[in-house]
């Protein structure tokens, strides 16, 4: 499991409330299994199947089958459940909600972000720019964006966020991605962050809105060529 996986799991963690604790770790050990590759997208999930190879009692894996519905990994199937398959349509209605919310965020940020946001924004900035590899700087380019969720101090518009990128994880197979194009992204990065040092909302919305419509532009030309 990669450490952006790690991160959203922690996210995805804090919306737990009324979660059993096996429950939780159930939920937990599938959905990674699933951002992993090991179950992909089509793949049948039943109840008694997964007890025997988690060692677990069928109701937690119930449960976490159900909240793993909620968060848009899975669909009910005829015997139980299945891994979603999503399609480019799917991959475009996601990134105009992402649009709409990280923009949001950004504005949100820019008002209400603390030194310590800054400071943690700044690093995984200069991260980035120094990543000698793709695995790298995807990796980079994830927790800059979850820094900037949390820079905003709006858990609603968090959790929002890692449901829809945890989505286009098993719809696009694989993380936010540069597409060879680096230093445009560190660019961009940039510019976010000299609007979030100005505190000015509008510079912020306008520069998140315009680097994530560019990476869902790549993503539809990657569609287009398949």
């Amino acid at each position: 499991m990669t450490r952006e996986d790690d991160d959203l799991g922690s996210l995805m963690a804090t919306g737990a409330a009324g979660r059993s604790d096996q429950t939780s770790k159930q939920y937990q050990r599938l959905r990674a299994d699933i951002l992993d590759g090991t179950y992909p997208p089509g793949t049948p999930l039943h109840e008694t199947q997964l007890s025997e190879t988690y060692g677990a009692s069928r109701t937690p894996i119930r449960e976490a089958l159900n909240w793993l519905t909620h968060d848009g990994l899975l669909e009910r199937a005829a015997r139980g459940f299945r891994v979603r398959e999503g399609t480019a349509e799917d991959v475009i209605e996601i990134y105009a909600a992402r649009v709409a919310l990280e923009s949001e965020a950004a504005g949100a940020a820019a008002l209400r972000h603390t030194d310590l946001d800054m400071a943690r924004l700044e690093r995984l900035h200069g991260g980035c720019c120094e990543a000698g590899d793709d695995d790298a700087v995807r990796a980079g380019n994830f927790r800059f964006h979850e820094a900037l969720w949390q820079a905003a101090h709006n858990a609603t518009i968090a959790g929002l966020l890692v449901r829809l990128t945890t989505q286009l994880r098993i719809h696009d197979s694989g993380p936010p991605s540069t597409y060879g194009e680096t230093d445009l992204l560190n660019a961009e990065h940039a510019q976010i962050l000299d609007a979030l040092r100005a505190r000015d909302e509008r510079a912020a919305r306008e520069a998140m809105r315009h680097h994530l419509e560019r990476s869902r532009e790549q993503r539809i030309r990657l569609f287009a060529g398949r």
